[in-house]
């Protein structure tokens, strides 16, 4: 693999801290009009998880393609009230390796996705270490986090785009990336969205009319 160009006429914004960083990007994202990439470790449903769900419905209803990644491990316990109406609204949810528990204990600890970055419109690119979590603002108290992102504008946002657009086409952050997989494992069909739980009603009946003909036959070939 050849070493990266570098290119050259970009301006950078050092953002820190939750205070700096999270006006920028919800702003942006609520405005685009064209395209949403997101990637994050952790998404928490608290009240910087419910900013960043406004700005991406609101970027939704603007017509905004919307793809978010999600890593399965440090993003467990989304409600499918939070994720449906993402997903009701038009934007693409894509689960990191959701990851299984054996006794009880996660597994796949060291295969995670930590990037953090975002794109809108192809004009915008935000890029650094900050979660979509309360624990970045001064408010959460004492063990609130100290953490710095980068926002991006330039020739340089097309490089980072591309990388998103590409990891979503070859299923690398993305294996487990139906929203049917992520509600399959956390509620039963009634709390699904209509489609969803519709295709898990389907599901449900193929296999118990695939068993009943089995348990037939077996009956029927019986000595």
């Amino acid at each position: 693999m050849s070493a990266p160009r570098w290119v050259d006429g970009n301006r950078f914004t050092l953002l820190e801290n939750g205070e700096a960083y999270f006006p920028r990007v919800f702003e942006a994202i609520a405005a685009a009009r064209h395209e949403v990439l997101l990637e994050t470790f952790i998404l928490f449903e608290d009240k910087v998880g419910l900013a960043l769900h406004a700005a991406l419905l609101s970027a939704a209803r603007n017509g905004a393609k919307v793809d978010i990644t999600i890593d399965g491990f440090g993003s467990p316990d989304l409600s499918p009230a939070f994720i449906g109406a993402l997903t009701e609204a038009g934007v693409r949810v894509h689960v990191f390796d959701p990851g299984t528990r054996l006794f009880g204990w996660r597994t796949n600890l060291f295969r995670r996705m930590h990037r953090k970055i975002v794109v809108v419109d192809g004009e915008r690119a935000f890029v650094g270490g900050i979660n979509y979590s309360a624990d970045h603002l001064a408010d959460f108290g004492p063990e609130a986090k100290q953490d710095y992102a980068v926002e991006l504008e330039g020739p340089l946002v097309a490089h980072i785009q591309r990388f998103v657009q590409q990891a979503i086409v070859e299923g690398r952050p993305g294996r487990s990336s139906s929203e049917r997989r992520w509600f399959r494992r956390r509620a039963p069909p009634s709390a699904l969205p209509p489609q969803a739980a519709a295709g898990a009603a389907r599901r449900c009946s193929s296999r118990a009319t695939t068993a009943s003909t089995r348990r037939t036959s077996s009956a029927t070939t019986a000595p």
